[in-house]
């Protein structure tokens, strides 16, 4: 396999991740689908929490696409943390979840392709 083909995941997790901090960054001017997702989970009211998060995303991602295996292994890893504490927040609040389970698998399958693949 080749091995952008066995990167895709890690690729894939990295723009999810980069758009999701472009998308707070911008407060969703040239995202409003992706921003409106991202609303729903928490909203952008400016505290500690809103303002971290897209830098945090911002360093995860580019981890991802740059880091050395193993940095690119904890970024995915973190990733996949964070998606699941997302999931069960939003399942735990009676909210739609679907879409987080895509998030959540992507970032397993990506952790499962850096560490065994």
């Amino acid at each position: 396999m080749s091995s952008t083909i066995a990167n895709l995941p890690t690729y894939l997790l990295a723009s999810l991740v980069l758009l999701g901090a472009f998308s707070r960054f911008t407060h969703g001017v040239y995202t409003p689908q992706w921003y409106a997702f991202q609303e729903y989970h928490a909203p952008d009211d400016g505290s500690t929490v809103a303002t971290v998060t897209p830098i945090i995303d911002t360093l995860l991602g580019l981890t991802l696409l740059f880091g050395s295996l193993s940095l690119r292994l904890g970024a995915a890893a973190m990733s996949l943390l964070f998606m699941a504490m997302g999931l069960a927040i939003q399942v735990q609040a009676g909210k739609e979840y679907g879409a987080d389970v895509a998030l959540v698998a992507l970032a397993g399958i990506a952790v499962f392709r850096l560490k065994w693949g």
